[in-house]
């Protein structure tokens, strides 16, 4: 059994063991030291009245950034670094605008990034050592004309409103100067919401083609709306015209055939018109004999001889081209008789 004493100094190792690890520890953290992270920055203005971001693509940099303080805030800035996909730095009224691309030291930036002015670590060295930005005020440029874009249809519209305001930077406004237009590609959602009879009204949003190559970040508002109404009517791209005469010509079994011979009702016309729809550029051009049309005679038939069967005819069109659904069906009436002779009636 272990006395108390020997219990009583064991313990107060182990204490003083423990206080020891503990103050070396804390020790450890306070110390001293160097670490290198890689922080992607992107520049904001801290007023909406200004632009601020850098000046080329992807208009975000990273820098590679050599902090120097206590290991406790190096482990705190590596975590934050870790969680983040980029920090701000926000440029305020302090710096100049300018309509052109200025050239600002890395650490200034920095700076201006908030887990770094309150990480308490000294910045030793970063690269690159400078950085492209612009800093610029905002103007309007008015009267920029609504262009739709109807794509491969062929419309009667108009869009309302038919001039826009764009509100913007001064050396994008300068751009925009240059090509005053805003376009609405309105094929999709003309196609989407089209009636039946071809009208339609749909809101599409503007683009500003002159703006493409800029920051896809760039605040831009357009006015009284960023939408437009585009109302009309879809122009019809075919054409109906009437075709012929269109040869019918009897489907008959080989056993039918050899047997009956086809009587055609003295009244049905075996060469008729009729009416197709196609492309207005192709369907003039149309000859009737490529359209083909048949007449079935069924093997079942051959039960019916001596009564008149009617039957409709079956029209085959040119790729592209159609006859009209609102056709009513062409039909042609004929009796089978039991052959005489060997010869087949045509019609």
């Amino acid at each position: 059994m272990i006395s108390s004493a020997i219990y009583e100094r064991i313990r107060s190792g182990l204490a003083v063991a423990g206080i020891t690890i503990l103050i070396w520890l804390v020790a450890d953290q306070n110390v001293m030291d160097e670490q290198m992270l890689s922080l992607p920055v992107r520049v904001t203005s801290d007023s909406p009245d200004r632009y601020a971001a850098f000046a080329e693509p992807p208009f975000e940099q990273t820098f590679h950034v050599t902090f120097r303080g206590r290991r406790r805030h190096l482990k705190e800035m590596a975590e934050i670094v870790d969680s983040r996909p980029y920090f701000e730095a926000v440029l305020d009224s302090t710096m100049e605008s300018s309509t052109q691309k200025q050239t600002i030291g890395s650490r200034e930036i920095l700076n201006r990034v908030k887990a770094v002015a309150e990480s308490g670590l000294k910045v030793s060295n970063v690269e690159p050592i400078n950085a492209a930005v612009y800093i610029d005020e905002y103007e309007t440029v008015s009267d920029v004309r609504v262009a739709p874009n109807y794509g491969e249809l062929k419309v009667s519209a108009e869009p309302s409103p038919d001039k826009v305001a764009v509100r913007l930077p001064r050396y994008a406004a300068e751009k925009l100067r240059r090509d005053p237009v805003a376009r609405a590609d309105a094929q999709q959602r003309i196609i989407a919401a089209k009636q039946a009879d071809g009208t339609f009204r749909v809101r599409v949003p503007l683009v500003i083609e002159a703006l493409r190559e800029l920051d896809p970040g760039l605040r831009v508002e357009i006015r009284p709306t960023e939408e437009v109404t585009i109302s009309g009517q879809i122009q019809s791209q075919t054409q109906t015209v009437r075709k012929g005469p269109i040869q019918i010509t009897w489907s008959v079994p080989q056993k039918v055939q050899d047997e009956f011979r086809i009587v055609p009702d003295p009244n049905v016309n075996l060469r008729p018109d009729i009416d197709v729809t196609g492309p207005k550029d192709l369907v003039e051009q149309l000859d009737p004999r490529e359209i083909r049309a048949f007449a079935d005679v069924f093997a079942a038939d051959i039960e019916k001889v001596g009564t008149k069967i009617q039957r409709r005819v079956q029209f085959v069109l040119p790729p592209g081209f159609s006859i009209p659904e609102s056709t009513p069906p062409y039909e042609v009436t004929f009796e089978l008789e039991p052959r005489a002779a060997t010869t087949l009636t045509e019609p």
